[in-house]
């Protein structure tokens, strides 16, 4: 009999849905430490499971958690935001990015982009990557969050919005004109 309620229970166990979201495992990353305040930091191509589970990641689910998400605008936006692709240039190290990454990709989860619409990469503190991941793309900042669509860059977000996170976003992807807190206007001869 007790075999019977055993065999009872693992099956009514095997047959409720997972409410547990699968996710990705964490990519294999390169660490290192800050010069000045000796501050521990991944570094490479990362992605969500990283910033979760790096010990010295903490300040990314407080914040995550945090930020507030306003449903109209998401409404508004998110048929503006598919097929676009983002890359992500941040450092675990950097307060700025604790401050605006967090927010950066609740915005994007909420827009509906799946974790393949967004590649990031943890740079050191002179913006680059073990792998060169940032060669040819001006990353001078961060974080630096570049909006794609195709293989064509739309914009970017670089270090903090200019206005908010929302007014920013929603610039970009009206295509109003929008220039970066750090944009310089290049003159062609």
């Amino acid at each position: 009999m007790k075999q019977l309620f055993l065999l009872l229970g693992l099956l009514l166990m095997a047959c409720q849905p997972s409410s547990k979201k699968q996710t990705e495992q964490a990519l294999p990353v390169t660490t290192g430490i800050t010069l000045e305040e000796q501050t521990p930091y991944i570094l490479g191509k990362i992605n969500r499971t990283n910033l979760l589970t790096y010990e010295h990641s903490q300040w990314f689910k407080k914040e995550y958690d945090a930020f507030k998400i306003n449903p109209e605008w998401i409404t508004e936006m998110q048929p503006l935001a598919q097929g676009l692709r983002y890359k992500l240039f941040l450092g675990t190290w950097c307060e700025d990015s604790q401050r605006e990454v967090p927010g950066m990709l609740k915005i994007l989860d909420a827009l509906g982009m799946k974790n393949s619409d967004i590649v990031m990469y943890a740079t050191d503190e002179d913006k680059k990557t073990p792998d060169q991941y940032e060669l040819g793309l001006n990353i001078t900042n961060i974080p630096t969050l570049i909006f794609y669509k195709g293989e064509e860059e739309l914009n970017r977000i670089v270090e903090l919005p200019v206005e908010t996170l929302y007014k920013d976003f929603a610039a970009i992807l009206t295509n109003k004109p929008y220039q970066h807190a750090y944009f310089i206007e290049v003159e062609t001869p």
